[in-house]
C-alpha cells in the first residue's frame, strides 16, 4: 500500500509523530499530503512553533487549537512591540544587585534580602507573583537564580578572606537546596581575591568566573570553576590571563571569550595584540576535577576568531551573552503553553575598543547557535584544538555592527532572550522621547520570510560594514551578512532619562530615573 492511500485519519496520526522538517517535507511531496497537514492543527501548530523559535510547553493542558492561538497572538504582539500592561515599581537606593532569568525579576535590599516578581503574562496565561526573603544570613556579593529548578545561587562576601564561598539554597524558602550533596561550595582562588563574579547554571553544572585587574594593570587575571552542584564536586578549574566571559552553547559545550594571545595554544605564535576570540571547551574533555589547569595548557575542542585588530586599535573589555541556558525549561507549575527552544538562539559578543586617535566604540557580534554548531559537527571524530578563521564562520553566519554611544553593553547586560536582542536609543536633550529596538536573529523565520515574501519590511538582509571612525578598527574590511529582523517603536511620552532596557521571554524592562521620583522600574508585559 502507497503512502497516500492510508486512509486520511491514519495518515494524519502518522505525520503528527515527525519533528516539523520532515513534516514539511511530506507536505511538498503532492497534494493529497499537503492538503493532510494544512488541516491539521496539531502539525499546522508544530511547523508555526519551529518557525517562532518556540518549543512546545511539557505541563500545558491547552489542546493543540488553543496553543496555536496563544502562539499567534504573541507573534502579533512582539512583531508590534505591542505590551498588553505596564507597572512601575520603585528601585530602592539600598539595593545594587539584580537578576532577571526564567520570568523572574529579582533584586536585593541591603546586601541581606532578595526581592522577586514573578513577571506576569496576559498571552501565555502566567500569574504574577511576589514574594521576599528577609535576611539570607550572609552578605550577598553576588547571585543567580534558575526558576525551573528553584535554585538560588548566593556569592558570600567574606571579609578579609581569600575564600570564596557559594551557597545553594531554594528561591522559595532561602534554605539549603534540598538536591545539592553540600549546602555551600567553597574555592580558594590560585591568585586571592577577585572583585568581580559571573555565575551561570546549566542544568547540573554551575560555573563561576572570578576576574581581577592584573597587577600590571595591562588585563585581567581570572579563574574559571565549573561545578556540579548537586553532587557537590568540582569538574573544572581553569587559570589565566585575559579570560574576560563566557556562557553555555550546550549542556557540554562551554563557550569562553578571551584574547587570542592568551586563549590558544595551537602551536602558532601571534602578536602581542588583544584579538578576540571563542573557544569551545568539551566537558566530557577537559574535567580535570579541582585541579587548576592553565588556560595555556587547556585541551580545547576549537576556537574561531576575529578579524585581525588594526594596530592603533586594542580591545579593553568583552562580554559573551546568550539566555536561556541551553537546557533551560519553565517552572512545570507554570502550564505554559511554550518557551523559547533551546536550541535556536543567538550569542551577543560586545566589545569596547580604543582605536585611532583615542576613539571609542562598543563593537555587537550577533552569532545565530546555527553557524558554531554546524561549524562545531563538521570536526573529525577525536579532532581538537581546530581553529576556525573569521573568513571561515565570520562573514555569512554573523553580523557585526556599532552600537549607538549610549547603548552600555556591560553595566546591565540582559538583552538576549532565545534569538532576539533589545537596545534603546534616547536623545541627550529634552524633550526626552525613547525608541526600543528589537532584533530578531531566528534564521528559520528568515529563510521563511525570503521564500513567502510576508514579513519582508522589516527583514533586513543588506551586508553590514563598519563605517566612519569604526572603519579603521580592523586591519581590513569587514563585511557580515547573517539576516534579522529589525522592528521599533517610539514612546514619546517618556519623560525620564532611561539608563537601561531588559529583555525577558514575556517582558521589557525600562530602567529609568525619574525627575522627581528617583529611580524605577517600568515593567511592560506582553
Amino acid at each position: 500500500m502507497a503512502l497516500v492511500d492510508i486512509p486520511t485519519e491514519l495518515l494524519s496520526s502518522i505525520l503528527t509523530c515527525l519533528d516539523f522538517r520532515h513534516i514539511l517535507c511530506c507536505r511538498a511531496v503532492c497534494a493529497r499530503l499537503k492538503s493532510v497537514v494544512d488541516e491539521n492543527v496539531r502539525m499546522k501548530y508544530k511547523i508555526e512553533l519551529a518557525a517562532a523559535g518556540m518549543e512546545d510547553g511539557l505541563h500545558s493542558t491547552l489542546p493543540a487549537s488553543e496553543r496555536l492561538a496563544v502562539l499567534r497572538a504573541r507573534q502579533s504582539a512582539w512583531k508590534r512591540i505591542a505590551w498588553l500592561s505596564q507597572e512601575d515599581s520603585p528601585a530602592s537606593s539600598d539595593s545594587m544587585l539584580w537578576e532577571l532569568y526564567g520570568g523572574v525579576f529579582a533584586r536585593d535590599q541591603n546586601r541581606s534580602t532578595l526581592h522577586f516578581w514573578q513577571l506576569p503574562s496576559q498571552i501565555r496565561r502566567i500569574d504574577e507573583r511576589k514574594w521576599t526573603l528577609d535576611d539570607v544570613g550572609v552578605r550577598i556579593y553576588d547571585f543567580s537564580m534558575d526558576p525551573a529548578q528553584d535554585l538560588l545561587v548566593i556569592v558570600e562576601e567574606v571579609q578579609e578572606s581569600t575564600l570564596c564561598r557559594v551557597h545553594l539554597r531554594t528561591m522559595t524558602t532561602g534554605k539549603a537546596h534540598p538536591m545539592a550533596a553540600s549546602a555551600v561550595l567553597e574555592l580558594k582562588p590560585e591568585h586571592g581575591l577577585f572583585n568581580t563574579y559571573s555565575i551561570q547554571m546549566s542544568c547540573n553544572h554551575l560555573a563561576l568566573l572570578l576576574t581581577t585587574i592584573s597587577e600590571d594593570d595591562d588585563g585581567l587575571v581570572a579563574e574559571f570553576v565549573v561545578w556540579d552542584w548537586k553532587a557537590g564536586t568540582a569538574r573544572l578549574d581553569i587559570v589565566g590571563e585575559d579570560l574576560y566571559s563566557f556562557t553555555f552553547l550546550t549542556p557540554g559545550y562551554i563557550l569562553l571569550l578571551a584574547y587570542r594571545r592568551s586563549g590558544l595554544n595551537d602551536g602558532t605564535t601571534h602578536r602581542d595584540t588583544t584579538d578576540p576570540c571563542i573557544v569551545v571547551l568539551d566537558l566530557d574533555m577537559v574535567s580535570h576535577g579541582a585541579e587548576p589547569v592553565p588556560m595555556t595548557e587547556l585541551e580545547y575542542l576549537c576556537a574561531f576568531t576575529y578579524p585581525v585588530l588594526d594596530r592603533e586599535s586594542s580591545v579593553v573589555d568583552m562580554l559573551l551573552r546568550a539566555d536561556p541556558g541551553p537546557d533551560w525549561l519553565p517552572s512545570p507549575s507554570l502550564g505554559v503553553p511554550f518557551s523559547v527552544s533551546r536550541d535556536n538562539g543567538v550569542l551577543v559578543v560586545a566589545m569596547q575598543v580604543i582605536h585611532g586617535l583615542r576613539s571609542i566604540s562598543t563593537l555587537l557580534s550577533f552569532i545565530p547557535f546555527s553557524t558554531l554548531l554546524s561549524a562545531i559537527k563538521s570536526l573529525a571524530p577525536g579532532q581538537t584544538r581546530r581553529v576556525f578563521s573569521w573568513r571561515q564562520w565570520g562573514p555569512d553566519g554573523s553580523r557585526l555592527q556599532v552600537a549607538p554611544p549610549m547603548f552600555d553593553a556591560f553595566d546591565m547586560p540582559c538583552y538576549v532572550c532565545g534569538t532576539s536582542f533589545v537596545m534603546h536609543v534616547q536623545p541627550q536633550a529634552r524633550p526626552l522621547s525613547l525608541t526600543i529596538k528589537l532584533y530578531d536573529f531566528n534564521q528559520l523565520a528568515c529563510r521563511r520570510a525570503l521564500l513567502s515574501g510576508a514579513d519582508t519590511a522589516a527583514l533586513v538582509t543588506s551586508p553590514a560594514r563598519l563605517t566612519g571612525r569604526a572603519s579603521n578598527i580592523f586591519k581590513r574590511e569587514v563585511i557580515t551578512r547573517c539576516p534579522y529582523f529589525r522592528r521599533t517603536v517610539a514612546i514619546d511620552e517618556m519623560n525620564d532619562r532611561v539608563n537601561a532596557l531588559l529583555l525577558g521571554e514575556d517582558s521589557l524592562i525600562i530602567v529609568a530615573e525619574g525627575t522627581d521620583s528617583g529611580p524605577y522600574y517600568r515593567v511592560l508585559s506582553f
